[in-house]
């Protein structure tokens, strides 16, 4: 049986106020910055409030995912991620895709990125990563929903990117250079309950962490993440009305040269209940190199960097996707990618 996951102990994971992102007074937005980076240092995984995205829109994004998992099979299929060597579309339940050594997730899900029309230069010059997303014909209503949703999103990213950047001592805009067309992608998910004795061959979503800089995470109501805590145990990131989680990724970690914490986390939908979730990740352009750009004060206590990531070497973090995504999704890649050890980050 799986071990049950721990409650957070009270203020254990932040909750952060945003109120003051765009406070013209620089003290006011580097205390906030502090908060970002103390929480990204010890936990990796915080919550925000007063972030400025109305409530109605998250709502409807929630609906929109729970239109789009009761359509059929064969219109969810129609838009298939195997379809795509974008890696757009849908993924569907218990998918293992090219590497046959994974646990199988209990979620199905559709994902968009950034979309690019066919005469964009790296487009029609076929750069991995770039192009347009596939759209559900049986549900017309989900591409200005999930496009209009991304955009705030996105929104909010990019205005919290600085907070990152002066909780490092750089300044403001040092991220902007990396974000000229970046990977942002946006993901609906759908989970089914978990039966309470299920192992950890099927859970929800395997551990894992995350690729790119940072997540925005809306959860619904009824709980399921968990992350792995600094005292190896698995903790759970209850659902608090009117809040976003933020969790750091690779990305970031390399950028700040393992000073941020990216943690590993789960999903086991424990409840009984259907649970739907929407992240959104923040991702740089695709040529971006996995290199620090601040030099960590303790490297006797630097954390060894992920298994596949070599910081002597030039790895950028759109190479690396593809190579991750063609061995974790249903994929028309077939490359000798699914031999090589797999990348715990997703």
């Amino acid at each position: 049986m799986l071990p049950q996951a721990r409650a957070p102990h009270p203020g254990e994971i932040a909750i952060i106020d945003l109120a003051d992102i765009d406070s013209p007074d620089p003290a006011k937005r580097a205390r906030l910055a502090e908060e970002v980076a103390k929480a990204s240092r010890e936990v990796g995984f915080f919550y925000i409030v007063n972030h400025g995205i109305p409530a109605a829109s998250v709502g409807r994004m929630f609906q929109s995912a729970e239109e789009f998992f009761s359509l059929p099979a064969d219109d969810k299929n129609a838009v298939s991620i195997s379809r795509s060597k974008l890696f757009r579309g849908y993924i569907p339940p218990n998918h293992i895709g090219v590497d046959q050594k994974l646990k199988a997730n209990l979620q199905e899900a559709f994902q968009i990125h950034l979309d690019l029309p066919a005469d964009d230069p790296d487009v029609a010059a076929g750069k991995p990563m770039h192009g347009p997303n596939p759209w559900p014909a049986a549900m017309p209503s989900l591409k200005p929903d999930m496009t209009a949703y991304q955009g705030q999103l996105w929104s909010l990213g990019q205005r919290m990117l600085p907070l990152f950047a002066l909780g490092l001592g750089l300044p403001e805009d040092a991220f902007s250079p990396y974000f000229t067309k970046p990977m942002i992608m946006l993901r609906i998910l759908h989970y089914p309950p978990q039966a309470p004795d299920d192992s950890t061959e099927s859970i929800g979503t395997r551990a894992h962490t995350d690729t790119g800089v940072f997540t925005i995470l809306a959860q619904d109501t009824v709980g399921g993440l968990e992350i792995l805590t600094k005292g190896g145990d698995w903790m759970t990131v209850p659902p608090i009305p009117d809040s976003y989680v933020v969790n750091i990724g690779e990305m970031m970690k390399a950028w700040s040269d393992a000073i941020f914490s990216s943690t590993p986390h789960r999903v086991v939908n424990r409840y009984g209940l259907e649970r739907y979730s929407v992240p959104f990740f923040v991702n740089p352009d695709y040529d971006t190199i996995f290199k620090p750009l601040v030099t960590n004060p303790a490297p006797t206590d630097l954390p060894q960097f992920h298994s596949s990531l070599d910081r002597t070497k030039n790895i950028k973090i759109g190479e690396w996707m593809v190579d991750l995504y063609s061995r974790i999704y249903p994929s028309p890649y077939k490359t000798a990618a699914a031999e090589k050890p797999l990348a715990a980050a997703q």
